[in-house]
């Protein structure tokens, strides 16, 4: 198990429990043949939230496929009530958010860095706040 396994579970399970939210890891989600893949966590709940686990430690590159994973929900999600979709990229001890409007199709990132341990608290924090709706 790598570390950022070790650093992402504790949170999302606590969340998970604290929220009744349900954790699936390595989703499968195929939109067509162009867009399709697996999602590192999908989170159901009032409002879903995926998780990325950003690969060979480049957090720019894992909000890229953040990106693309949102616009494939999208296309993906059919309730079309859901107006914003939240995802987020990490690399375990370092997080970022981002957001994919689906009514004007714009892909907003917070040009905030949330770091582990030292914002522990906050990033549980968003998190709780995104699932809660």
């Amino acid at each position: 198990m790598a570390k950022r396994e070790f650093l992402v579970a504790p949170l999302l399970l606590e969340m998970a429990r604290t929220t009744n939210t349900s954790i699936n890891v390595e989703y499968s989600l195929d939109v067509d043949d162009k867009l399709s893949g697996f999602l590192n966590y999908f989170l159901i709940a009032n409002q879903d939230l995926i998780i990325i686990e950003a690969k060979k430690k480049d957090i720019d590159n894992g909000f890229n496929q953040l990106a693309v994973e949102l616009i494939a929900l999208d296309k993906y999600e059919d309730n079309e009530e859901i107006e914003i979709l939240y995802g987020a990229v990490t690399l375990g001890d370092l997080w970022k958010f981002g957001i994919l409007d689906r009514k004007n199709k714009h892909i907003v990132k917070n040009i905030h860095s949330h770091t582990i341990p030292e914002n522990t608290g906050e990033v549980f924090s968003i998190l709780m706040g995104i699932v809660a709706g």
